[in-house]
């Protein structure tokens, strides 16, 4: 037996090794951050821990089949007495090595960075010796007993070997706690965050009253319930019963887990060292530790009081309205258990998500520019992961109530079946609002618009800035907050998805050069598509579109270009800066507004320079008020060219 089980431990070294080398030790550093538990929450706490036990646990199980096939491949005999004996030898082996894996997940006594609860170092490998001690003793003991009586023994001795193994384990138990009385003692005291209260004080000097006490009354009641038709029943409420403290102590740290979960929702209290140091906000935090002292103190007492009905209930002892009550209490705590495990994974994912979403801001991108320069559209999972996260925890909250109260033995099926009838006549009585949530949901669907896009839609137009069930909130470029209906909306338009193509005119006197000044804009082009600011957000560069057309004494050119939305703003301005300089460079002019008055030449002749003003200023006279505002309001303000 002892080959077949060096067989097994061979093998699990052998995988254990390699796991270890090549598959979990980049993933170990990169979850506990380099042996760094700053920041780790514990949730993060827990899954590294479960990360670091993989290999005990693939090594174990690999163990058991390796030493379990072995056996009864090679074995010489099929004796059911060594059958017997291996099987629980084998079994005794592992369950011994899951207790030391459970023990290793809650206290961590080697690694403090994996440790949840909030104990010293040599107080974790205390709890961890006494647990797998213990644990190995009840498991060794239950086998043993199995055994006895597979081999034929009589009941009434199976009984009495419980009591005296039993008795056996309590009185060492009671040695155990008259040793440790001076350092449990220290142990409680230096556990209060401020100066231990005076009751904290006598519980550390008289601890060892009650636990004495408590261990002789678990005796009693194993004595008087050992010939009971349910003594299998009473054997489970003696072990569940004599690890009741460390029950206690992982229960005592979920419900301290759920309360700062609670009050960290609800914006009572925040455990992180990342705000400000400022009164205000010392002030805030000590407040939240207060709520959260309180909170902890008042769930601790009805933890405690809930355990002890608990353990009187597995020895049948019951309180009719107390022990309903506290079967109430487990269940909700299961049930709430299970609903924030589930809400803290979704909402880290989304969060993640959404952080991953949010583009990069540019430092050196100009904020007062319309809506394009400063807009930079968020992901699909920016827009719809918030909405998702809102109505999975409606979703959540509606379940649990209804399991909680169900649990209660409250009939919820009027409870749904009014729900329905009211859903019904709000669907009927709220049509608009209906319409506003279907509208808006298939706005989604097609992916209409983003958080971060510029949109206009009739007579509104802005940023979206967040999208509701109902409405959709439009920041206008000139900083109003508009919040539109999503069945108001109508046709929209989105600036966002595609480039956006910008035209603009230059005005040239008819004598320029067509030639030269569409090589300028050309060159212009091309120097703005290979600069590293404003390359990256061309489409298409900037070019000559020929003469638009011939008016008011001036020659229309048109430039045009593409740019990704937002940008485009920068680029026009920039484009209008480079391409005068340029022209400049050249000796190119733009046009300017002239007043053109024809005078015969034989007039000309005898007219004095008084008598051209005088004309020129009556010409301005005969203009309309168009060209007035186009041009001047006086003869100083523009150009007078006498053509003959």
């Amino acid at each position: 037996m002892l080959f077949f089980i060096a067989i097994g431990i061979l093998a699990e070294k052998g995988l254990k090794t390699f796991l270890k080398r090549n598959y979990l030790k980049d993933d170990i550093d990169e979850r506990t951050g380099g042996g760094n538990s700053l920041g780790m929450s514990n949730i993060d706490k827990l899954i590294a821990a479960l990360v670091t036990a993989v290999p005990d646990a693939i090594g174990l199980f690999v163990f058991f089949a390796a030493a379990y096939f072995s056996y009864f491949t090679f074995i010489w005999t099929k004796s059911p007495y060594l059958q017997l004996l291996f099987l629980s030898l084998l079994l005794t082996i592992t369950l011994i090595r899951v207790v030391a894996i459970l023990s290793q997940l809650i206290f961590s006594p080697a690694a403090n960075r994996f440790r949840i609860l909030l104990i010293t170092s040599q107080n974790a490998l205390f709890f961890h010796r006494f647990l797998v001690g213990t644990g190995a003793y009840i498991i060794s003991v239950l086998m043993f007993t199995v055994v006895v009586f597979r081999l034929g023994a009589e009941r009434n001795t199976i009984s009495l070997l419980a009591i005296f193994f039993a008795s056996i384990l309590l009185l060492a138990s009671a040695i155990l706690i008259i040793l440790l009385k001076g350092r449990m003692q220290t142990g409680i005291l230096a556990a209060s965050t401020g100066p231990p209260s005076w009751g904290r004080g006598k519980f550390a000097s008289l601890w060892h009253v009650p636990a004495l006490l408590y261990l002789f009354i678990l005796w009693i009641l194993l004595v008087n319930t050992i010939d009971s038709p349910q003594e299998a029943n009473s054997r489970a409420a003696f072990v569940i019963s004599f690890f009741v403290l460390p029950i206690w102590m992982i229960a005592d740290r979920f419900i301290q887990w759920v309360v700062s979960f609670l009050l960290t929702t609800l914006k009572i209290h925040d455990d992180s060292h990342d705000a400000d140091n400022t009164q205000e906000n010392m002030l805030q935090r000590q407040r939240g530790k207060m709520w959260y002292g309180r909170c902890c103190s008042i769930a601790r007492v009805c933890l405690v009081f809930a355990l002890t009905i608990w353990v009187a209930s597995l020895w049948g002892i019951h309180v009719p309205f107390i022990s309903r009550f506290t079967s109430v209490f487990f269940d909700a705590s299961i049930i709430l258990a299970l609903s924030l495990l589930l809400w803290q994974f979704i909402g880290t994912w989304i969060e993640r998500k959404i952080a991953e979403s949010i583009p990069e801001e540019k430092e050196d991108t100009p904020s007062d520019d319309e809506w394009g320069s400063s807009v930079a559209a968020c992901g699909r999972a920016y827009t719809l992961l918030p909405m998702i996260r809102k109505f999975i925890g409606s979703i959540l909250v509606v379940m649990v109530t209804m399991t909680i109260l169900s649990s209660m033995g409250v009939d919820i099926g009027p409870l749904l079946a009014g729900a329905g009838v009211i859903g019904l006549a709000i669907g009927f009585g709220a049509q608009k609002l209906v319409a506003d949530i279907f509208s808006g949901f298939f706005y989604l669907l097609d992916d209409a618009f983003r958080v971060g896009e510029y949109l206009e839609a009739g007579t509104v137009s802005g940023i979206v800035e967040n999208i509701t069930l109902r409405n959709v909130m439009l920041r206008h470029h000139r900083g109003m907050l508009q919040i539109v209906p999503h069945s108001e909306l109508g046709a929209i338009t989105n600036f966002m998805r595609g480039g956006i193509v910008v035209k603009f005119n230059l005005d040239f006197p008819y004598d320029a050069d067509i030639d030269e000044i569409r090589k300028v804009i050309k060159k212009v082009g091309q120097t703005m598509l290979v600069d590293e600011e404003f390359g990256k957000d061309f489409i298409k560069p900037v070019k000559s579109q020929g003469v638009r057309e011939i008016a008011n004494s001036v020659m229309t050119i048109r430039a045009k270009f593409t740019a990704q939305p937002g940008a485009h703003f920068v680029i026009r301005r920039e484009a209008f800066k480079r391409i005068t300089e340029a022209l400049s460079a050249k000796g190119i002019q733009f046009a300017h507004r002239r007043v053109i008055v024809d005078i015969p030449a034989a007039d000309l002749d005898k007219m004095t320079m008084e008598q051209l003003k005088a004309t020129g200023a009556a010409a301005h006279q005969d203009m309309d008020v168009t060209q007035k505002n186009q041009v001047g309001q006086s003869g100083s303000n523009f150009i007078k060219e006498f053509n003959v």
